[in-house]
């Protein structure tokens, strides 16, 4: 049984959903993952091998995961056998997870390895992104929607076996996540009709709750990540433009205040950004004004335009440095 990939018309937002489960059309299991039978032209290169840090970049549209340097961006390495790959998370080790949508699977890579070192099913739903807790080695994966409605969050303890389920109440997708140095999980996603929302799993919790935002609006659900003492939620449509940027945010409770933009000047839908130290990496996926699609680097939190890009991909969505 085949499923009917479409895109959500809100922001074109590079996120797939499938149509199959809107009908009530139960999704079919892949009997075999696809890196077994079709990720022959998976390579990478000796310079791949050699590198300190490595940024992964997911292409919708092509199917495949491009690899650069980072961050000198060059490309050194791709992954096949993908169906859709959309987020991604690192751990402390370098080890790269790359979320495949339309197979509803989860693939390991080591640094600069060209086959996956372990692969986990989603039994609920739709993955679209991941985050590792840095307190315990969870493995957090969002569900843009489940089988029966609403989506949530699975957390696979040390990243294996059968996952716990969470979820809001009041959250209806789920987009991105990202823990913060305490192992608390923040969440992006939408409502019921479509509002952008934020939740929390407390670490140690069993449900979640809705963070409120204060000092600005996002339009449409991006990046999680805690960076130092911030919370950083990336905008797909910044000031409800064909644009992208970020939003710092100080936490305290059940409230994010937003502190600071960094604007992507020119980019017009960087989906997941990855921030490190001073610089941010992200694909910009050129839809809204029939450019060519990149890799690219930002200062931050200056943002602007970008200060290094590297072609190769169409369309681009998750972003994961690998530092082992």
């Amino acid at each position: 049984m085949s499923l009917r990939p479409v895109y959500w018309a809100a922001g074109l937002s590079a996120i797939l959903v499938a149509l199959s489960a809107c009908n009530g059309i139960a999704p079919a299991t892949p009997a075999v993952s696809p890196h077994e039978t079709r990720n022959a032209q998976s390579w990478i290169s000796p310079e791949a091998v050699k590198a300190t840090s490595l940024l992964y970049i997911s292409d919708l549209t092509t199917y495949e995961v491009y690899i650069y340097t980072f961050p000198g961006l060059k490309l050194v390495g791709k992954l096949t056998g993908f169906s859709q790959p959309q987020g991604e998370c690192s751990d402390s080790a370098g080890d790269v997870w790359i979320v495949d949508t339309n197979t509803r699977q989860m693939f390991e890579f080591r640094h600069a390895l060209k086959h996956a070192v372990k692969t986990l099913i989603d039994p609920t739903g739709y993955p679209v992104s991941c985050a590792i807790d840095p307190t315990t080695g969870n493995l957090a994966v969002t569900n843009i929607y489940d089988f029966s409605g609403a989506g949530g969050v699975l957390i696979y303890r040390h990243a294996t076996g059968t996952p716990g389920t969470f979820s809001n109440p009041r959250q209806f997708f789920y987009y991105f996540a990202g823990y913060d140095a305490a192992g608390d999980l923040y969440v992006s996603g939408q409502d019921v009709n479509k509002a952008y929302m934020l939740s929390v799993l407390p670490k140690g919790k069993s449900s979640m709750s809705t963070v409120s935002l204060k000092g600005g609006k996002i339009g449409f659900p991006g990046t999680v990540q805690w960076v130092r003492s911030t919370l950083v939620l990336g905008d797909q449509e910044c000031n409800h433009r064909k644009s992208s940027c970020l939003f710092e945010a100080s936490v305290s409770g059940t409230t994010a205040k937003i502190s600071h933009v960094t604007a992507f000047t020119g980019a017009c839908d960087v989906a997941q950004a990855v921030v490190v130290k001073n610089l941010v990496a992200g694909g910009d996926y050129q839809h809204c004004i029939h450019g060519t699609s990149s890799a690219d680097i930002w200062a931050f939190p200056a943002g602007g335009v970008p200060i290094k890009r590297a072609g190769g991909v169409r369309a681009p969505v998750g972003a994961a440095i690998s530092t082992p």
